[in-house]
């Protein structure tokens, strides 16, 4: 039971400062796994369990994203299209549909 409180707490926190990080650069933030976990634990105190490495942050993101798609954010996993083929997300601000009106045949 402990160990399900504490990966909902390290999920709630990762959550919490991509949030933090999302606010700080205008709803728009982009880059490698490892560029997130240095951004999101810059100038603060890892909890226990945090993720350690990128791939941990990764998995953790994937459960992060659901959330964060309902509070507007569109998270996109992509690669460089260079030799390195570098891992990407990428989060931004999600533009509002417009609803086509649907004109009826007659």
């Amino acid at each position: 039971m402990s160990n399900i409180i504490s990966n909902q707490t390290v999920v709630q926190t990762v959550r919490t400062r991509v949030l933090s990080l999302l606010q700080r650069r205008n709803g728009s933030w982009s880059g490698s796994m490892t560029e997130l976990l240095t951004a999101i634990t810059a100038g603060r105190q890892a909890p226990e369990l945090f993720p350690a490495s990128p791939s941990s942050l990764r998995r953790v993101i994937n459960r992060v994203v659901p959330s964060l798609r309902r509070e507007g954010f569109e998270v996109r996993f992509t690669r460089t299209t260079d030799h390195a083929r570098r891992r990407l997300v990428s989060f931004t601000t999600r533009t509002p549909r417009t609803r086509r009106s649907v004109r009826k045949s007659r």
